[in-house]
């Protein structure tokens, strides 16, 4: 499965690199490669857009600020490129998937690639006609998840993090993921925090499942589970890092 894909970067030579490297993935078909922030936007409102790449820093309207200009449902997959690494946390404020730092690598580029591939084949299982998962909760200690035409209910304690993915919310257990009609921070209000914690913009995880917490710098932390996973938190959750390093 490709992903239709719209590229925006103001710099020609850059426009053509990125999509030179997301087409060298063999995942991604480009839709619209565009140097205009406006005609970028114009062509994902119109709709089928899976992923969009987007230069962060673009005369007239950055591509953070330009996202809220997007009003088409489902959004598609963000990937953020830049040449400033500090842009980073500002792109994962919406809900980016990944961002790329210029200059770009084919080998980041797979795996930004490779993520949204993963994502975007969790998100097509997910029944079009059924609303936002506003009670998703309500079977008491588990995640009701809609896969195709099943309804799964996850125990607590089966669940070892949550990934957002745009509009929609990634849950992992120990061996498969499931994808959910709802944003994370929808998600993260209805679930005890006593059993899980929101470690960054994009990531809740599973107190119990916690085998180490190591400090980076910048006041971050890896965050390693017990089935394995290693997962960043952000500097913006310094108390819920604090409480896991004991720091």
């Amino acid at each position: 499965m490709t992903l239709r894909t719209v590229v925006c970067d103001d710099e020609p030579p850059a426009l053509e690199l990125l999509c030179d490297l997301l087409r060298a993935t063999g995942d991604v078909e480009i839709d619209e490669a565009c140097q205009s922030v406006d005609a970028a936007i114009e062509r994902i409102n119109r709709g089928g857009i899976d992923l969009a790449v987007f230069d962060i820093e673009m005369p007239g309207s950055s591509g953070v600020e330009a996202w809220s200009q997007i009003s088409v449902e489902p959004k598609p997959l963000l990937v953020f490129a830049t040449a400033h690494p500090e842009y980073a946390l500002e792109a994962f404020d919406i809900d980016a998937i990944d961002y790329l730092v210029k200059p770009l690598e084919q080998d980041r580029v797979n795996k930004a690639v490779e993520k949204a591939q993963r994502m975007h084949r969790l998100i097509a299982s997910v029944q079009p006609e059924v609303p936002a998962e506003s009670s998703a909760l309500e079977q008491g200690e588990t995640i009701k998840v809609r896969d195709g035409g099943r309804v799964h209910f996850i125990p607590y304690e089966e669940v070892t993090w949550i990934e957002a993915a745009g509009d929609y919310s990634l849950v992992h257990t120990a061996d498969k993921e499931f994808a959910m009609r709802t944003t994370i921070s929808a998600l993260e209000k209805q679930l005890p925090d006593d059993r899980f914690v929101r470690i960054h913009r994009s990531t809740i995880i599973a107190r119990g499942h916690v085998r180490e917490a190591r400090l980076l710098a910048k006041g971050e932390a890896m965050i390693t589970l017990d089935t394995g996973i290693k997962v960043r938190a952000s500097r913006s959750y310094r108390k819920v890092i604090r409480e896991l390093t004991g720091g």
